[in-house]
């Protein structure tokens, strides 16, 4: 699957949800905690190693992704799959040679938008990630990389970040990971 997702800073975050209101379904209220690892021998290959265990709604999925980054808004193709024993899952990740990196945890509302040619919503979440403040995340989700589907998920996703009030300087192009660092929220390695 490929993602195609841009994450914007939010000054009201009331304001912006009862803009997405406007135009957007309400599929529901969330709270997700992740786990990022480093697989074995990460510190020979940075960037290409690690992976994130996200525990949300009593699920437990496993993802890695292969991420590049366009304008501020990243073009990933990503890898999930689900777990059903997360501390068995844990346990053969260290057993691997896998590390610990960091943790976060975000809580917002999630919303679907029908576009992407009707094929597929758009998914809209209006977050607060603890410690670093208020976001936006849009997201759509491709079956492939054919450039002329990424560049009308592009436009797609910017028209919908203005719909709700957010201007483009706002659009964050660091990882969360890079914000938590420069917060002093996480320790580089």
């Amino acid at each position: 699957m490929i993602e195609v997702e841009l994450k914007a800073h939010v000054r009201d975050p009331d304001a912006v949800v009862k803009r997405v209101g406007t135009f957007s379904k309400f599929v529901c209220g969330f709270e997700k905690f992740d786990a990022y690892w480093h697989g074995p021998d990460w510190r020979l290959s940075r960037g290409t190693k690690g992976f994130r265990v996200r525990t949300e709604n009593g699920e437990t999925l496993v993802a890695f992704k292969t991420k590049r980054c366009e304008g501020g808004i990243e073009v990933n193709r990503e890898v999930e799959f689900s777990v059903s024993d997360p501390a068995a899952a844990d346990e053969f990740f260290l057993r691997l040679g896998c590390e610990p990196f960091y943790t976060k945890r975000k809580r917002g509302t999630r919303w679907e938008s029908d576009l992407l040619g009707g094929e597929r919503p758009i998914t809209i979440e209006v977050l607060e990630l603890e410690g670093l403040g208020s976001f936006i995340e849009i997201e759509a989700l491709l079956e492939s990389e054919a450039p002329e589907l990424v560049a009308l998920a592009l436009g797609e996703i910017k028209g919908l970040l203005a719909k709700a009030g957010v201007s483009e300087s706002d659009i964050e192009s660091r990882y969360y990971s890079e914000l938590l660092m420069g917060a002093g929220i996480i320790q580089g390695i």
